[in-house]
Order: structure tokens, then C-alpha cells, then sequence
């Protein structure tokens, strides 16, 4: 399936960092500034699949800045999340 401009720059940007090329101090300091810009884009793009990112990878980030997770216990989290999100595309 083919993405749209700000679906797939997200979905590059948060693969980028589970496939190891992004640390995770850049992911975090990017993540919330791209949500901000992408998302409302996503959500014209492709409102049920913007939803599933909110349930999954959002999700996913929140649960492990509050868990205090390692570095690659995170990266696993958002790992699951990416799959969970893109299992689910409409």
C-alpha cells in the first residue's frame, strides 16, 4: 500500500528508529514536534489509520517515557507498535 506524504514521513521516521539509525535522544527530542505538524495531516489523509497511530505507536511512546524503559526496551515497544499500527492499515 501506497502512504501519503505525512503518513509515510511518520512511518519512516519511527522505522528509522526501530531499525537502529535514529538514537533515541533525536526520536525523542523530534517525536512530539512531528506529531504536532504530521498528525493533523494524517488525519485527512486517512482518518482511521491517524486513529490506529494515536492507539498504537502514541500510545506506545507515553507508556514508555512513563515506564522509564531502557533505550532498548523502548526501542522494542515502539518496534511493537509500528507493527501493530501498520497490521491494522486501511
Amino acid at each position: 500500500m501506497k502512504f501519503k506524504k505525512h503518513t509515510a514521513f511518520m512511518i519512516d521516521f519511527i522505522s528509522d528508529f526501530v531499525n537502529g539509525d535514529l538514537e533515541r535522544y533525536f526520536f525523542d527530542l523530534d517525536y512530539s514536534a512531528y506529531v504536532i505538524e504530521h498528525f493533523p495531516h494524517m488525519e485527512l489523509e486517512n482518518s482511521r489509520f491517524a486513529d490506529r497511530f494515536a492507539h498504537t505507536i502514541d500510545r506506545a511512546y507515553e507508556r514508555g517515557a512513563d515506564l522509564g524503559l531502557s533505550d532498548d526496551e523502548f526501542r522494542n515497544e515502539i518496534s511493537n507498535a509500528l507493527d501493530e499500527w501498520l497490521a491494522g492499515r486501511a
